[in-house]
């Protein structure tokens, strides 16, 4: 019969919440990616600011 006592319970769930949360950082290495979300890459956008009436 296996022993429990609050000293060992409590070092095992450290132990496998210390686990996950290293598991986790080291999973989330993300790779840059550069992306470009417009498709008018290389064009030039004019925005024009005036209004209506003054056209």
């Amino acid at each position: 019969m296996i022993l429990l006592r609050k000293k060992r319970i409590t070092f095992i769930v450290f132990s496998v919440f210390l686990s996950i949360l290293v598991f986790t950082l080291i999973k989330d290495k993300k790779e840059i990616v550069p992306t470009v979300s417009l498709p008018v890459s290389g064009k030039t956008i004019v925005i024009d600011a005036r209004t209506w009436k003054t056209r």
